[in-house]
């Protein structure tokens, strides 16, 4: 064989094989970066973890109103009323990453802890997407993200508490 017929092989073997290396590799990163998100929401809050996490300028964060809150500013916001204690927890089930490696998607689920235990029957819970994209320092930043809640899932009662409850006549 040819040198140049070899070199010619291994760099098309080269330029095909890189950008699905790219893709993998990103999938990797997005997934990775959602679960320090909800790593950093359970540790400090959604507030400070979606300042942190989204898009300083474009990220917006759609929750079912007909005006998305836009840039982690007023995303941080929407969250400084957040009760203390309260476990908003996530974890990504599936990514999806552009050829070039700098865009990707991520969805999984949601849920709500009032009391703080992930281990204990959620107040609501549902799937969530984001939408990522990677800044000029390398490091993935949220473009867009919302969440819809599980219609079918129905919240266990609290249990009654016998000294309320009404007396009997």
């Amino acid at each position: 064989m040819h040198p140049g017929t070899l070199m010619n092989a291994l760099t098309a073997l080269t330029l095909t094989a890189t950008p699905a290396m790219a893709q993998e590799t990103a999938v990797e990163a997005i997934l990775q970066a959602d679960r320090d998100f909800a790593a950093m929401a359970a540790e400090t809050g959604p507030g400070p973890a979606f300042e942190a996490y989204m898009d300083d300028v474009d990220g917006r964060l759609i929750r079912g109103t007909a005006d998305a809150l836009v840039g982690s500013a007023e995303i941080r916001g929407a969250f400084d009323a957040w009760p203390e204690g309260i476990l908003l927890h996530w974890e990504p089930l599936e990514g999806f990453a552009s050829e070039g490696g700098d865009f990707g998607v991520t969805w999984g689920l949601w849920s709500l802890h009032p009391d703080g235990d992930r281990a204990s029957a959620p107040a609501g819970r549902g799937t969530y997407v984001t939408v990522w994209r990677q800044d000029e320092a390398g490091n993935w930043r949220g473009l867009l993200d919302m969440g819809t809640n599980d219609p079918s899932y129905r919240p266990e009662a609290p249990e009654a508490d016998s000294q309320s409850a009404p007396e009997d006549d």
